[in-house]
């Protein structure tokens, strides 16, 4: 548990210090000011505020989990640090478990510091705290975490290039599976092409669990069961996902 934390600690430094994370931030903050303006400009509507920092806050934290999740191991790689610390008495499911954890780390910093600024500017333009706002970025962070989780997995076996690639469709069909569903069983779809369809909404994380958006925009009671339903999903799925990145990484020459 103490070499855990050691890389988690190490790669949170060592992440921090990148200035393309830097950049990030500052974008995304000064998209979640630039909503004061957003919300008077185009729709005259307060609320709107809510709708264009909460999904700011997700497109850019999105970004920020791409980029680390498939860039941080293989910067380890290219700098010589994974032969080093594997030569030391640490295994390599410690050396995976660590980097993951030092970059959900990360992600909670950035995530943090946007919701700060998030609400800011809730409460500077609306006159109010939104509490169900941070539940909203909690269950992005959660969403965020499962992301990185899989960009950890593939990072084992492909390429930084095919890592980008592998993970972003799986982002984006995380979002679309139970639509698919649903439209495929709407305009009648059966036999095996449904089943196929059925197949991929049980293979690929489903990322609409960790949408609270809503909730927090239109400020309408949390479905308590339902979320505590998503952590309990994105934490089965974020443990089969790091088992099965150690087992490849196990049996990986390096």
């Amino acid at each position: 548990m103490r070499n855990i934390f050691i890389i988690a600690k190490n790669t949170l430094k060592l992440e921090i210090r990148d200035k393309i994370l830097y950049g990030i931030i500052v974008f995304g903050l000064l998209y979640v000011f630039f909503t004061l303006f957003l919300a008077d400009l185009v729709l005259k509507e307060p609320t709107m505020v809510k709708a264009f920092g909460l999904t700011g806050i997700y497109f850019f934290n999105a970004i920020i989990a791409l980029f680390l999740g498939t860039t941080s191991f293989f910067k380890d790689v290219d700098r010589k640090v994974v032969y080093f610390i594997l030569s030391k008495p640490v295994s390599r499911a410690q050396f995976l478990l660590g980097k993951f954890f030092g970059l959900c780390m990360v992600l909670l910093l950035t995530s943090g510091i946007l919701a700060v600024a998030y609400e800011g500017v809730v409460t500077y333009k609306l006159g109010m705290f939104d509490g169900i706002g941070l539940v909203a970025v909690a269950m992005q962070f959660l969403e965020m975490a499962l992301f990185l989780a899989f960009a950890i997995f593939v990072s084992t076996f492909a390429s930084s290039l095919l890592s980008i690639v592998y993970t972003s469709g799986v982002f984006f069909l995380g979002h679309i599976v139970s639509q698919l569903v649903i439209d495929a069983k709407a305009i009648g779809i059966s036999g095996i092409r449904l089943w196929l369809v059925e197949i991929l909404y049980y293979v690929f994380p489903n990322l609409e669990k960790f949408d609270a958006r809503d909730f927090a925009i239109h400020a309408v009671a949390v479905p308590w069961a339902s979320f505590s339903l998503a952590v309990a999903y994105a934490a089965a799925y974020i443990i089969f996902l790091l088992a099965a990145a150690v087992w490849i990484f196990n049996k990986k020459e390096i």
